[in-house]
């Protein structure tokens, strides 16, 4: 029942936008919808995953749960948006220490939107702490996947914003290859958030790869 009313909704939005897919969702929500019917179709598209995903994760008031219904469902990540929106659902970590933890193992995934995931996680609030980058960068390491590489990068230039020099003596010890690195330099070059100063420095860098 859950599934056909959900595709009706959706059959009668012209051209279908992420605030027409979260306002489903919030009515959802509302309304105490049991949305575990959606599991089986939530493959079928972008919408029906994500209804599926704000429904279920915004429901669950532990980090440590949540954590838990997104790992049981690894192999439907089939893309950098399934990824990225996970990190507006999550509520407060319990600490720093059990998301490295997992991250850790997420990054070694064989699973390639997994291993996006191990990098995407510290971007819902730890990459602001600079006492914490150093951390984040030693799990750092050089992926073959394009998806992975971008989160690398992008995690690596918000990391820039809080604590530059760190992250410039990152690049310069060498230890990545220079696609992550150069996708890296070019994320934080067309950053707001870094100074101009910063951005000359990692550019410079480049030069040690080549």
């Amino acid at each position: 029942m859950i599934y056909e009313q959900t595709k009706q909704l959706l059959s009668k939005i012209k051209k279908i936008k992420t605030a027409d897919i979260d306002t489903i969702a919030k009515q959802y929500l509302k309304e105490g919808v049991d949305v575990s019917p959606l599991y089986p179709h939530i493959d079928e598209s972008g919408a029906m995953f994500r209804i599926y995903f704000v429904v279920s994760l915004k429901r669950i008031k532990k980090y440590e749960e949540q954590i838990e219904f997104i790992e049981r469902h690894f192999e439907h990540l089939h893309d950098w948006w399934h990824v990225d929106i996970l990190i507006q659902l999550l509520v407060k970590a319990p600490s720093f220490e059990y998301v490295y933890q997992k991250a850790k193992k997420y990054v070694k995934s064989p699973l390639l939107f997994v291993r996006r995931w191990g990098y995407v996680i510290f971007l819902s609030g730890f990459q602001k702490d600079p006492k914490l980058t150093r951390d984040i960068l030693a799990l750092f390491h050089d992926d073959e996947e394009y998806y992975v590489q971008m989160a690398e990068a992008w995690l690596l230039a918000d990391l820039a914003i809080y604590n530059p020099e760190v992250v410039l003596d990152f690049i310069a010890s060498k230890p990545l290859r220079y696609d992550i690195i150069g996708k890296g330099v070019q994320k934080m070059s067309d950053s707001f958030r870094i100074s101009d100063e910063i951005k000359a420095k990692a550019k410079d860098l480049r030069k040690l790869y080549k």
